[in-house]
C-alpha cells in the first residue's frame, strides 16, 4: 500500500546500444536526469522483446547494431536481421512507445528510411548531453500529450456535461409547464432552448461516430428537430413545418457550441414570433459549404421582424446572442426581413 511519502514514479527508459562504453555513458546521463534505465538491449530484435515485456516510457535506439541469427531469431519471426529503424517503426506502431534514434550516419539513405519510421527525434553521434536530454524531454512530453486514453477521457467529460445540461433542460421544461405568467413561460422557453443547444453540442462531441468525417450536418439536423419539438408544447405543430438541409460540413469541436447557440436563437425567434394566431408556415434550416466557407441559415415565411434589425438588436438579448455566436464562428450575422414575407438569419464562416 502506498503512503503519503511515496515519490512519483520516474520515467522509465529502455536503451538499445551495442557499444558498452557508449551505453554506460548514456545510462549515467539518463539516470542523473532523474530517469530509470530499465534495460539495455544489444540488438534491435532484443530491443523489441524488451520493449514488449518491460513497456518503458521511451526507447533510446542506436540504428546500426549486430543482427541475430539462430533459434532465437527464428522464434521472433525472423526479426533478427532488423536494424534500429525497423525496430523503431515496430515499437511505435504496435506498442505506442516513442523512440529517439541515435546514429553516426547522416546520409540521405538513412534519413529517408528514418522519416518513414517517424521517430520522436533523430540525433547524430557524437551527441552532446544537452541534445540527448532535450530529445528525451520533448519525446516524453509528446507521449503525455498524445496519450491514447486522452480521447476517451475527453469524450467521457463531454458525455457528463451533456447529461448535466440535459437534466437542467428537463427541469426548465417542467417549470415552464407549471408557471402561468406568459412572460415567465417565454423566458423559461428561451433558457431551455439555449441549454438544449449546449447539451446537443456536447452530445456530438462525446460521440466518436460524429467526428470530422461526418461533419456538422448530423448535429445541426438533430438539434433543429429537437428545438422544433421542444418549443411546441403539444408536439409538432400541425400548422408549422420544419425543413432541414444540412450537409456534412467539416467543423471542429470547439465551434459546435456557437453553431448550436446560433441555431437555437434563430429558431426560437421564428417559433415565437413568425407565426401568430395559428398562422401556418415553414421554418427552413440550411447548412452548406460555399467554397472555403460554410453557411448556416435559418429562415421562415412568417410575419417578418417588427422593425429594423439594428434597432431591435439594442434591446433584444436573442439578437445579441446571435451576433456573439456569429463572431465566435469567425463570421458575421446577416439579417433580412420584410413585413409578411418572413425573416432570414445567416452566418458565413470559414470551414476547416
Amino acid at each position: 500500500m502506498q503512503n503519503g511519502n511515496t515519490q512519483p514514479m520516474r520515467p522509465r527508459i529502455l536503451l538499445a546500444e551495442d557499444e558498452s562504453v557508449i551505453a554506460m555513458q548514456i545510462e549515467e546521463l539518463i539516470e542523473a536526469e532523474g530517469y530509470d534505465v530499465v534495460g539495455i538491449a544489444g540488438t534491435a530484435a532484443e530491443a523489441v522483446r524488451l520493449a514488449t515485456s518491460l513497456r518503458p516510457d521511451l526507447v533510446l535506439m542506436d540504428i546500426v547494431m549486430p543482427t541475430e541469427s539462430g533459434p532465437q531469431s527464428d522464434s521472433m519471426g525472423g526479426m533478427g536481421g532488423m536494424d534500429g529503424i525497423d525496430a523503431c517503426a515496430l515499437i511505435q506502431r504496435d506498442l505506442h512507445i516513442p523512440v529517439v534514434l541515435l546514429s553516426a550516419h547522416g546520409e540521405e539513405t538513412f534519413l529517408r528510411r528514418a522519416r518513414t519510421a517517424l521517430p520522436s527525434a533523430y540525433l547524430l553521434k557524437p551527441c552532446q548531453n544537452t541534445q540527448i536530454r532535450a530529445a528525451v524531454e520533448v519525446a516524453l512530453a509528446m507521449r503525455a500529450h498524445n496519450d491514447p486514453a486522452a480521447g476517451f477521457r475527453l469524450r467521457e467529460a463531454h458525455h457528463r456535461i451533456k447529461n448535466s445540461f440535459s437534466l437542467l433542460h428537463g427541469m426548465l421544461r417542467m417549470q415552464q409547464l407549471q408557471v402561468l405568467d406568459p412572460d415567465a413561460r417565454r423566458s423559461l422557453a428561451d433558457a431551455g432552448a439555449r441549454v438544449l443547444a449546449l447539451a446537443k453540442a456536447h452530445e456530438s462531441m462525446s460521440d466518436p461516430a460524429q467526428g470530422a468525417g461526418s461533419g456538422a450536418g448530423p448535429f445541426v439536423e438533430k438539434l433543429a428537430r429537437c428545438l422544433f419539438e421542444a418549443n411546441t408544447p403539444h408536439g409538432p405543430n400541425g400548422q408549422m413545418r420544419l425543413e432541414v438541409a444540412a450537409e456534412p460540413v467539416a467543423l471542429d469541436a470547439g465551434r459546435l457550441v456557437p453553431c448550436g447557440i446560433f441555431l437555437a436563437e434563430a429558431m426560437t425567434n421564428a417559433l415565437k414570433y413568425a407565426f401568430t394566431a395559428g398562422r401556418p408556415g415553414v421554418i427552413r434550416v440550411v447548412l452548406r459549404p460555399d467554397g472555403p466557407d460554410a453557411v448556416l441559415e435559418v429562415s421562415d415565411d412568417g410575419a417578418g421582424l417588427p422593425g429594423a434589425p439594428e434597432d431591435l438588436g439594442r434591446h433584444s438579448f436573442g439578437l445579441q446572442c446571435l451576433h456573439a455566436a456569429a463572431q465566435q464562428l469567425g463570421g458575421a450575422l446577416q439579417i433580412t426581413s420584410a413585413p409578411g414575407q418572413g425573416s432570414r438569419f445567416t452566418v458565413r464562416f470559414p470551414a476547416i
